[in-house]
């Protein structure tokens, strides 16, 4: 009985079977295989999932500054898919390797302006912007951009 009220439980609430133990209350390498909040002696903080003292699986970090990330970690690293956010508006949706955008994404601007596609080494790769009204604009090409607007 005590088991079938678990299983409905965990089937209701996911994650509620898999969560992750808070992390002890001062930071140390003991921060393994938890859940909490650090605040670096700069200003910035990080709360999310830790292993073996580093960031690792989902976790928000904000700068000082208050540029923001939210999304998946690896040994540290921002890595898999995440979203980076500026103070100013801007927002790249999409996917990070080491730290940086590699992979499909999304960057958009305040303005509205959008470039959209694949990212190789935190560039656009085979992407297009689009101005604000929605129109393509510019379309890279193995990381060559090439103006469209000319062209019409």
């Amino acid at each position: 009985m005590i088991r079938a009220v678990f299983l409905s439980l965990s089937l209701i609430v996911p994650g509620l079977a898999l969560a992750l133990p808070s992390c002890p209350a001062s930071f140390s390498q003991a921060f393994d295989n938890c859940e909490g909040r650090y605040q670096y002696d700069n200003g910035d903080a990080y709360s999310g999932e830790w292993r073996a003292g580093k960031k690792h699986g989902q976790g928000t970090y904000v700068w000082a500054n208050g540029q923001r990330y939210e999304g998946q970690w690896v040994d540290g690293r921002k890595e898999g898919f995440g979203r980076y956010f500026w103070p100013n508006g801007d927002l790249f949706e999409g996917q990070f390797l080491n730290g940086i955008y590699h992979g499909e994404g999304t960057l958009t601007y305040v303005s509205g302006r959008k470039v959209v596609g694949e990212w190789v080494d935190g560039k656009p790769f085979k992407a297009t912007s689009f101005d604000a009204n929605g129109k393509a604009a510019y379309a890279y090409t193995d990381g060559v951009p090439q103006c469209l607007k000319a062209q019409g």
